[in-house]
């Protein structure tokens, strides 16, 4: 069974000009995601799908193949990463190229994200490949917990007979990372995202999931990496799931 991972990276980023380049801990970040992927052994290839020449460059330089630049109409703000996978597919039906078993999606925002996360992601996504597998991790803020604001007024999303229950009484939340994606390219053409029914989940802890969107993020990051308490390589879940 092969896998394809393909890393969507453009080159225009408003909250952060210059994400993907941007440096973390002494590497862009994009590297972070390339690295990762080129050590797990069920990926045959590491792709990223970018728009920007100076990306594809620095790809490269990494290990990735950058086999084309993507077109204008897939670089802007408004297109979502899911498209990006769709224009790979076709990419490659196009040229009569043998088609992936999976699509493994890493955006290059989870710089934390370890190559054995890739791997149990993929071991648990090869036991029923028909469903999607997507990555999460357990929220700490229960859905009771969380409001609109509307007109001024603090209004719950979600209507509930007691607001005031404990988090402990409550069913536990999940949130998508945005670290892992993976699903068959012929079920990502039928259900048109990975978030189908019947998508499973695979549980990251809470700092191996951090998605990297601001500049506090990037400072937060660049403080755990270099953190003698934060060992990257170890899995936090454990002590969440028991705390």
């Amino acid at each position: 069974m092969k896998c394809i991972a393909i890393i969507p990276a453009r080159g225009g980023s408003k909250a952060v000009p210059g994400k993907n380049l941007k440096p973390l801990a002494g590497k862009p970040l994009i590297g972070w995601s390339i690295e990762e992927a080129l050590k797990v052994e069920s990926i045959s290839k590491v792709i990223v799908s970018t728009d920007d020449e100076e990306i594809a460059e620095v790809s490269r330089s990494f290990g990735a193949e950058v086999p084309f630049l993507r077109p204008e109409a897939l670089a802007g703000d408004s297109v979502h990463a899911f498209h990006v996978i769709l224009h790979y597919i076709n990419w490659v039906r196009e040229r009569g190229e043998v088609e992936s078993d999976a699509i493994a999606m890493l955006l290059p925002t989870a710089p934390l994200r370890r190559h054995w996360h890739i791997s149990k992601a993929l071991n648990l996504f090869w036991k029923a490949p028909a469903a999607p597998v997507i990555s999460v991790y357990k929220s700490l803020t229960p859905l009771i917990s969380l409001r609109w604001i509307e007109e001024g007024a603090l209004q719950p999303v979600v209507s509930a007979p007691d607001l005031n229950l404990q988090r402990q009484n409550l069913r536990p939340v999940y949130g998508v990372n945005g670290s892992i994606y993976i699903a068959k390219p012929d079920v990502l053409e039928m259900e048109g995202t990975f978030h189908s029914k019947n998508a499973r989940p695979y549980i990251m802890d809470r700092l191996h999931s951090m998605d990297i969107n601001s500049h506090d993020d990037f400072a937060m990051a660049e403080h755990l990496l270099k953190s003698p308490d934060f060992d990257l390589d170890k899995s936090l879940l454990e002590e969440d799931l028991s705390a």
